[in-house]
């Protein structure tokens, strides 16, 4: 058993450890939905990321502040360009005290003629102002301020966004913990710090070890809690003495040292199963279309913090249809799509809002209807 919790325990804690994507802001929505409608009260989002999309980013942030939880964020090594946005909302902000902030203004890949580009500029500006707006909610420096260091690309330690507010507490400094050098690039950053953060193990259901327990002669109420089963099973691990007269091998297996057995089996067969489980969930996925083999290493990672959450989000991810085929079931119908095909009447903005990988694909693969799409938004 990790840090005293069981299977069967509703997750509190979300993970976002990689560059953020508009799933991201999907997956965080339903882990919180999950949450709420149980009636937690608290949730922990961990973050060790350079940065990614600032929409997806944006969306998390507003999905934190709208929670009925109280929301911890903690900077666990990296929080970069648009990671700050899902930080900022946390009420409680902390980091680990070699932790590393990084402010810049919003970025994006623009082509075009010249009025194309005035437009994007005039984006891009009321984006920068609405982020400095945002930083400036959560900390002691104005949003003038917040622009002109945006600008610069700044840096933050742990002490220096505790003394201006965006982080509420720095963390006590753990065993071992070496700062990294300064020189360290940002994506060498993220793997530094990825290694200090402790990997989460499968745990058991508390009615399983009531039962290993009871073969013990242990037996616990119904209404008994994880800290009382992790009590009790200290407790039995004081007594595992060698007897002082009968040697060990003469006398064989005490019931309580067959229980802690059973209780280290049982462990043991929830690792072996939820390995094939997370294997199962995302060779689906891939088979169906849903993502690509490139990404199965990062869905994986992603089962093993929270299978529940990423299972349920595999299933619900919509199979890859090519754009070419959705132009074709498009004009086969008179050139008026519905249900799946319903995007061919999407916009830009649509697009960017509802599907940004979706967007990237047509980019990739239909360069002409990408450009019908700015087009659009002239």
């Amino acid at each position: 058993m990790a840090g005293g919790k069981f299977w069967g325990t509703m997750e509190r804690e979300y993970r976002l450890f990689e560059q953020i994507e508009m799933w991201h802001a999907a997956h965080l929505d339903t882990f919180l939905s999950e949450l709420e409608a149980a009636g937690v009260r608290t949730a922990t989002i961990r973050i060790n990321t350079p940065g990614g999309s600032w929409l997806a980013g944006q969306k998390m942030r507003t999905r934190l502040l709208n929670s009925k939880l109280t929301i911890t964020c903690i900077n666990e090594g990296l929080v970069g360009s648009a990671a700050t946005l899902p930080y900022s909302a946390g009420k409680v902000r902390q980091c680990q005290p070699h932790a590393k902030f990084m402010m810049h203004q919003v970025s994006s890949a623009v082509e075009g003629q010249v009025k194309e580009l005035k437009k994007a500029i005039a984006g891009q500006e009321a984006l920068n102002r609405s982020t400095a707006e945002m930083y400036e909610a959560v900390s002691s420096k104005s949003a003038d301020e917040w622009e002109r260091m945006m600008e610069e690309e700044t840096w933050l330690t742990a002490e220096q966004a505790k003394t201006i507010g965006f982080c509420t507490q720095c963390l006590p400094a753990r065993a071992g913990m070496v700062a990294p050098d300064a020189t360290m690039q940002v994506a060498e950053l993220h793997t530094y710090y990825m290694s200090l953060i402790p990997n989460s193990a499968p745990e058991m259901k508390l009615d399983e070890v009531k039962n290993a327990l009871r073969t013990a002669g242990v037996t616990l109420p119904e209404n008994a809690t994880e800290a009382d089963a992790l009590a009790a099973i200290a407790k039995l691990q004081n007594q595992v003495v060698a007897p002082e007269v009968t040697p060990k091998a003469e006398q064989g297996e005490t019931e309580l040292e067959k229980a802690l057995k059973r209780i280290k089996q049982l462990e043991d067969d929830k690792v072996t199963g939820q390995t094939q489980r997370i294997e199962d969930v995302v060779n689906s996925a891939i088979s169906s279309g849903r993502i690509t083999a490139a990404q199965k290493d990062l869905y994986t990672s992603l089962a093993k913090s929270d299978y529940t959450n990423t299972a349920k989000l595999l299933g619900e991810l919509p199979a890859r249809v090519s754009v070419a085929s959705r132009t074709n079931l498009a004009a086969s119908a008179g050139g008026k799509a519905s249900g799946a095909d319903s995007r061919n009447d999407w916009d830009f903005e649509k697009w960017s809002k509802e599907d940004e990988r979706g967007l990237l694909d047509i980019k990739r693969n239909d360069p002409d209807k990408y450009q019908n799409l700015l087009d659009g938004i002239l």
